[in-house]
């Protein structure tokens, strides 16, 4: 899909002024929800009403991770390195149209949200155009990397949880660190499987420009949802539930502090300008 355009010259693409556009628009909604969310959780900025402050924080916590991600691409100076906040930004605007739509009822008990519905129609359309107009279908410089082992245990982690959430048994619910609702179960699937998405893109993409903005969110979810179960840590069941999810939490921040400091080291390691080209694996494998 490379619209008659070699390897090289869609590496070498920049990014075109309306996706920083595009991109940053969804960052001021997304920014503007999660922060809502953590700093005033009886005021979140979603349609859904009644969220329990730990709930409020926690969705807070995905749109500000997810948010961070998108702002990271937006400031890429090439095209090809917007591919997996593009795909990861499809995925959950699409599963949250679904879901609005299922439980239209619950999304609209204050009326139709307005700017809640324009983002998440217009975005399902314009993403998947963008991603095959601009040639990043496929990933610029594929294969495996450093840091494939990380991703892949990203994305097998928040997919399996986010398939669970989706489906949502009684079972899932019931064994979930805090009390949570079905319909919030599968709101935060569609942020889980957005980001495992993300993450097995990430596992083969060896560029060091491509991976860092969804490396970068991903840490700062772990960050700002471990410092939200300790703030509310009174509201998690006292049950080994607890226990391993701060221990994936910590777990979490360790290796991806790790993937950080490994980014580091390649573009420190790099020609001038060659951290837009060098692929992540000369980081060492």
């Amino acid at each position: 899909m490379d619209g008659g355009v070699g390897g090289a010259g869609r590496v070498s693409r920049p990014t075109p002024w309306w996706l920083r556009v595009f991109l940053l628009v969804n960052v001021v909604q997304d920014f503007g929800l999660g922060l809502s969310g953590l700093l005033f959780p009886a005021h979140i900025l979603i349609p859904l009403k009644g969220l329990s402050p730990l709930n409020a924080r926690f969705v807070g916590s995905l749109y500000l991770g997810g948010g961070i991600v998108i702002l990271c691409a937006a400031m890429v100076r090439r095209v090809a390195d917007t591919r997996i906040a593009l795909y990861s930004l499809f995925v959950i605007t699409a599963l949250v149209l679904g879901m609005t739509l299922a439980y239209w009822a619950t999304f609209t008990v204050a009326g139709v949200p307005e700017l809640w519905m324009i983002t998440y129609v217009v975005d399902p359309v314009v993403v998947p155009v963008a991603i095959v107009a601009l040639g990043v279908v496929r990933p610029a410089a594929p294969g495996r990397h450093r840091l494939t082992p990380l991703f892949l245990a990203e994305a097998v982690v928040l997919g399996g949880a986010g398939v669970a959430l989706l489906l949502a048994p009684d079972g899932i619910l019931t064994a979930w660190p805090w009390t949570l609702t079905r319909l919030l179960a599968r709101v935060y699937a569609a942020f889980f499987l957005a980001f495992a998405v993300g993450a097995l893109l990430a596992a083969y993409e060896r560029r060091p420009a491509a991976v860092r903005p969804f490396l970068t969110g991903s840490l700062a979810l772990l960050v700002v949802a471990l410092g939200t179960s300790l703030l509310h840590l009174d509201r998690l069941h006292d049950a080994p539930a607890r226990w391993v999810w701060f221990g994936a939490l910590v777990l979490g921040l360790a290796l991806f502090s790790f993937g950080q400091a490994t980014l580091a080291r390649a573009g420190a390691h790099a020609p001038a300008r060659a951290s837009d080209h060098d692929p992540l694996a000369t980081a060492g494998q």
